[in-house]
């Protein structure tokens, strides 16, 4: 997966994603690819997601968990709750949702952590 960059002064550039998270998630080859602080952030991220998410969320619902738990883990838990965090956690769920790669890989996300 590519996503094309634009700048103000300059062409666009190519971004590709330095990793596919969702094998680390699955517990394929964690040790190998990640140091320290990158499984500490995973961990928490886990952590996270087996205590908030449900089997009777809404997909909509159950994606904003994941990406309110991703953001919280990644640069912590004062970004989510700052202002304007609701709507880039809302276009980002946008995202998800219309992309069929992304949203299969929430989905997969949701089956694994949600609880009854």
């Amino acid at each position: 997966m590519s996503t094309q960059l634009g700048t103000p002064t300059g062409p666009n550039k190519e971004w590709s994603p330095a990793r596919n998270f969702l094998p680390l998630i699955l517990g394929e080859n964690l040790e190998k690819e990640l140091n320290a602080e990158e499984i500490s952030k995973l961990e928490l991220f886990e952590k996270g997601l087996a205590s908030e998410l449900s089997r009777e969320d809404t997909i909509e619902q159950a994606i904003t968990k994941i990406v309110k738990m991703a953001l919280a883990a990644e640069f912590g838990p004062s970004l989510v709750t700052a202002k304007g965090a609701t709507s880039m956690v809302a276009s980002i769920v946008n995202l998800i949702k219309c992309d069929a790669q992304l949203r299969k890989q929430a989905l997969i996300i949701v089956d694994r952590f949600s609880h009854a």
